[in-house]
C-alpha cells in the first residue's frame, strides 16, 4: 500500500494533502494534530514522522475504500490546485559529481577512484526552492543555465554522526528535484578560485522541487529510471545504479559535520546528459520536466527576466 504527500493551494490557502488512488484528500482533515501549521506544508508531519508515518498508512488504507465525494476529499480540478512547496526546510544539502556516467560521458573522466576520494556537499538557501508548476524567471545574471535532475531525500528525523546502514531510520521520504546551474558563474574565471557554488547553484529558483513526496518504505532508491526534458526532447536518461556514493554514505560523509534534521532535504547528484557537456544552455520560455521512478511529473516554465526594479 502506498500513497502520496503534497501541498495544495486551495482559494490562495495551502492545504496538506494525501494522495490516494489519483485522488486527494485534505490531511488536516483526518490528523490535525500534524497539520497545525499549514503555511510551513509538511514540516509538521516531517518533525514528528516516527508517529505520523503508521497513522498515514492506516488513513491510506481506509481512504483506498472511500467513496467518491467523501468527507475531507478535495474536490476542485487541477488547475484549480496548483502544487505549492512541500516543505520549508532549514537545510538544503547538495552532493556534487556523484554518478558514474555523468563523470564518465559528461566529463570524460575515466579513472575515477571512489575509495580516495570524498564527496562533495554544497547548500542552497531557502530562495532556491520553487514548487512543480513554476514559471520562473529566467535569471538574467547568466547566459549558461544548464539543468541537472536530481533523486531529493526527505529527512524525518534529527540525527549526526548516522552510520549509513542506519540511514533509512532517518529518511521520511523522496521526491524529484532539479539543481539548475549558472555555469558562467559557477565556474568564473574572475573568482579567485575560478569557481564557486555560491552564484553558481545557490540563487533564487534554481532548486526546483515537487511535486510529491512519495514515503521511504514505497521507494527503493537504488533502482529508479531517472529522466529530464527540455521542451520535449530527452535530455537526461539514467538509472541510479549509477550513483557514486549510495545515500546511506552520503548521509554519513554530511552528518559527520552537521546535523540533520526534519524537512531537511538532500540532492543526491545527477546523471549525464547535463547542457554544460554539449554547450547547450537554457533560454527564456523553455521548459523543463522530470521524472523519477514513480515521484510524481515535475515541470518548470522560464518567463522573462526581472529587471533592477524588483519583483
Amino acid at each position: 500500500m502506498t500513497y502520496a504527500l503534497s501541498v495544495l493551494s486551495l482559494q490562495g490557502r495551502p492545504v496538506p494533502a494525501i494522495e490516494v488512488g489519483g485522488g486527494y484528500w485534505n490531511l488536516q482533515h483526518f490528523l490535525p494534530q500534524f497539520v497545525t501549521r499549514p503555511e510551513t506544508g509538511l514540516l509538521g508531519v516531517l518533525e514528528r514522522w516516527d508517529e505520523a508515518r503508521e497513522q498515514l498508512l492506516a488513513l491510506a488504507r481506509m481512504l483506498e475504500q472511500a467513496p467518491a465525494g467523501a468527507t475531507g476529499q478535495i474536490d476542485a480540478a487541477p488547475e484549480e490546485m496548483p502544487f505549492l512547496l512541500l516543505s520549508h526546510p532549514r537545510k538544503i544539502i547538495c552532493a556534487g559529481m556523484n554518478y558514474y556516467d555523468h563523470l564518465r560521458d559528461d566529463m570524460g573522466v575515466l579513472d575515477f577512484a571512489k575509495e580516495s576520494t570524498d564527496p562533495l556537499f554544497f547548500l542552497k538557501q531557502s530562495g532556491s526552492l520553487v514548487p512543480s508548476g513554476t514559471t520562473i524567471p529566467f535569471p538574467s545574471q547568466t547566459k549558461q543555465l544548464d539543468w541537472e535532475v536530481e533523486l531529493v531525500v526527505i529527512f524525518g528525523r534529527k540525527g549526526q554522526r548516522i552510520k549509513a546502514a542506519d540511514v533509512d531510520d532517518y529518511i521520511a521520504g523522496y521526491t524529484t528535484g532539479l539543481d539548475l546551474s549558472a555555469r558562467d558563474w559557477q565556474f568564473n574565471p574572475r573568482h579567485p578560485r575560478q569557481f564557486d557554488l555560491m552564484t553558481g547553484k545557490a540563487f533564487d529558483g534554481s532548486a526546483p522541487i515537487g511535486p510529491k513526496m512519495v514515503p521511504a518504505h514505497a521507494v527503493d532508491p537504488t533502482e529508479l529510471l531517472i529522466r529530464l526534458w527540455v521542451n520535449g526532447a530527452i535530455k537526461q536518461d539514467s538509472h541510479t545504479r549509477e550513483m557514486i556514493w549510495s545515500i546511506g554514505e552520503l548521509v554519513e560523509y554530511f552528518s559527520l559535520h552537521c546535523a540533520i534534521e526534519p524537512g531537511d532535504l538532500l540532492f543526491t547528484g545527477s546523471p549525464a546528459g547535463v547542457g554544460w557537456a554539449s554547450g547547450t544552455f537554457l533560454n527564456q520560455s523553455d521548459v523543463v520536466e522530470a521524472e523519477i521512478g514513480g515521484l510524481g511529473h515535475l515541470r518548470i516554465d522560464f518567463g522573462p527576466s526581472i529587471d533592477s526594479r524588483g519583483a
